[in-house]
């Protein structure tokens, strides 16, 4: 039976059994606040690290995290086996911990590094980057300031009603790059939301009530007046935006041959052209979800993309409790990244006055 409860809760359980072994791990908070006092609670420990320093509003100041873990032997696990339904987002105690103190206390906090397991001084990055980048091309090679002029000479051929569109797009791919080594869930969204505010009036041809809703169409066929029965299919079609539909066809008609031609393309993990309509229904489902139900990216969206592959490879990804199969893989956030900054060029070369 699967296990609802949040980490938080669960590990206090776990340790009320005196004889379940455990571990002490400290993390390192960071805040710009002042904050002060301590607590206890079951197995956690919150208090103020630094103390004694001339800091002002906005300066950065550390406080402690001190949790008992409950450790696994052998067999024994604490989390139910991986499933496509299994408790997950993203984080374990500590992680909840902080955002609850965060929701509580108003204050940015945040969790950095493990400082301590046991008595063992021990600097943990918990990102285990292992100096890994999540889209390295940001980084890698060297660019030439010559290669503006161009581009500015196309910004001002595009067409004037597509200026403000245009920059609002570019202003959320800039803010994508910003965020994609430590936030590369919210670059994600920042890069759909990049192409959702250019496709708001993209043609995506005829649609019919069965696109929107099949039972709908179903219910509404079974009405015997054919003017009502198409009067009511066409002002329920008048209220659908199609906004998805609209996503996904915006972006495979501005794809064009030559970005398929990267030659640092991997041998493994490659995502094929003719898989980039169903991968692009995927991605822009689980925007959704990550906006209207708070469910967060799949695990591998959150780590270095293994031998610069540009979507998982391998049956399944499991972590902790929760497993994507391949059905529900996505690109990396480095190759979505470059497919949408390919998108904004031709959108920008297309609309030119001239």
């Amino acid at each position: 039976m699967l296990n609802n409860e949040m980490y938080f809760v669960r590990n206090m359980k776990w340790l009320r059994d005196e004889a379940a072994p455990r571990e002490t791990w400290e993390y390192q908070i960071v805040a710009d606040s002042e904050i002060v006092g301590a607590v206890t609670y079951g197995p956690y420990y919150f208090t103020v690290w630094q103390i004694g320093f001339d800091t002002k509003e906005g300066d950065g100041r550390w406080l402690c995290l001190r949790v008992n873990h409950r450790m696994t032997v052998g067999d024994d696990s604490p989390a139910e086996p991986a499933s496509r339904d299994g408790f997950y987002h993203g984080g374990g105690a500590p992680d909840e911990i902080v955002a609850l103190s965060s929701l509580f206390l108003r204050r940015r906090l945040s969790l950095g590094p493990v400082v301590r397991i046991g008595d063992l001084p021990r600097m943990l990055d918990r990102r285990n980057r292992a100096n890994s980048w999540i889209d390295r091309p940001l980084v890698a090679g060297q660019s030439n300031l010559n290669a503006l002029p161009d581009w500015f000479q196309k910004v001002e051929g595009l067409r004037s009603a597509l200026h403000q569109p245009f920059i609002l797009s570019v202003k959320l791919y800039q803010q994508a790059l910003a965020l994609i080594e430590d936030s590369p869930d919210i670059a994600y969204l920042n890069l759909v939301s990049a192409i959702e505010v250019l496709s708001g009036e993209f043609d995506v041809g005829p649609v019919t009530l069965a696109d929107r809703d099949s039972k709908l169409a179903l219910l509404v066929a079974r009405i015997p007046d054919e003017d009502l029965r198409r009067d009511i299919e066409r002002r329920s079609l008048e209220l659908e935006r199609f906004i998805g539909r609209r996503f996904v066809r915006f972006i495979l008609d501005h794809v064009e041959e030559d970005f398929w031609d990267h030659a640092d393309r991997p041998e493994m993990g490659r995502v094929e052209s003719d898989n980039l309509p169903k991968l692009l229904k995927r991605v822009y489902a689980f925007r959704s979800k990550a906006l209207h139900s708070g469910e967060p990216f799949p695990a591998f969206v959150l780590r270095p993309p293994l031998m610069g592959a540009e979507i998982p490879f391998g049956f399944s990804f499991a972590q902790g409790e929760r497993q994507w199969d391949e059905k529900d893989y996505i690109p990396y956030a480095h190759f979505f990244e470059r497919l949408i900054q390919h998108v904004l060029l031709n959108f920008l070369k297309r609309n030119q006055t001239n």
